[in-house]
């Protein structure tokens, strides 16, 4: 039984590599059969690469998520300016190899880039205050700025230190 599948399979071989040999349909097939491998290895890859994608999104998205809370924490007086700063930085530092909004800040040093970054986010979030609740926030934020970062001579600052 065993001899007789092994006759089978060798006319079959013998049979489709004839085929394959002598037509264009045959040199059709096996192109095809290595086009088709190569697009299932370039499918592989653009699946690996979104998934990869999606991870760092994820990744930003949650960061964006977490800043979001510490601005309305800091705006509802919860927490101040320079702690908020410091989450800002240790959260930026873990998104080290992606551009963050603090890389497009002007300053000295990291810190003083986070800190003109939480600005642009408290600016965004003081435009949905009342007048008189965005007064107050301002007050109180612009006095912290005034002890945590005095002024330079050294430095110019074009948006200005002072929020309002």
């Amino acid at each position: 039984m065993m001899r007789r599948f092994r006759n089978v399979a060798v006319v079959l071989m013998l049979s489709v590599a004839a085929v394959v040999a002598n037509s264009e349909w045959g040199a059709s097939l096996v192109v095809d059969m290595f086009r088709t491998r190569s697009i299932r290895v370039e499918i592989k890859e653009q699946l690996e690469l979104r998934d990869r994608l999606d991870d760092v999104n994820k990744e930003i998205f949650s960061h964006i998520a977490i800043k979001d809370v510490l601005i309305a924490e800091l705006i509802e007086g919860r927490t101040t300016l320079a702690e908020v700063n410091r989450q800002f930085l240790v959260l930026d530092q873990t998104l080290t190899k992606y551009r963050t909004g603090r890389a497009s800040c002007s300053g000295s040093t990291d810190e003083e880039r986070t800190a003109r970054n939480v600005l642009g986010y408290l600016r965004t979030e003081l435009a949905h205050l009342s007048p008189a609740h965005r007064a107050e926030v301002l007050r109180r934020l612009n006095l912290e700025i005034d002890n945590e970062y005095p002024v330079r001579s050294d430095v110019e600052d074009p948006r200005g230190d002072q929020l309002q």
